[in-house]
């Protein structure tokens, strides 16, 4: 009697495991296809402004054109221009970007002091991060 408690308990635990194994993959299989989906190429960001010759006070629109496996990235969680001062690390300016189309993001600001900037767009897509920078420099 002992023996057939036993062998059914065994039976049980198979059955239980056999059609927990079977079941419910479903959304975790989803997840992983979605994952597949997402190219591990790097994003490309191609940071300007124009005018390309800033004066103080002058009016200035930053771009970033934002790439992965050369197509457009329209997607993007954030992009951010952050603008410091190459003598003051303390005076810092941050513009958001906006979405264009076209994997293009813009923000406008204006410069009102003349001197040597470094410019760098923040840009945060498809779980990656790229922050290229360029000097700017604004005459008075």
């Amino acid at each position: 009697m002992l023996n057939s408690r036993k062998l059914n308990v065994l039976l049980s635990l198979i059955i239980a495991a056999t059609v927990s194994g079977c079941s419910g993959g479903k959304g975790d299989n989803n997840h992983m296809h979605a994952e597949s989906n997402m190219s591990m190429e790097p994003i490309k960001v191609e940071l300007s402004w124009s005018p390309l010759q800033v004066a103080a006070g002058q009016k200035v629109v930053f771009e970033a054109l934002v790439t992965q496996d050369g197509q457009p990235v329209d997607d993007a969680k954030e992009v951010l221009f952050e603008v410091v001062n190459k003598n003051d690390k303390g005076q810092k300016l941050e513009f958001a970007g906006e979405s264009s189309g076209d994997g293009i993001y813009k923000a406008e600001g204006t410069m009102e002091a003349d001197g040597e900037f470094t410019v760098t767009s923040h840009v945060t897509a498809r779980t990656q991060h790229s922050m290229p920078s360029k000097k700017l420099v604004v005459q008075p």
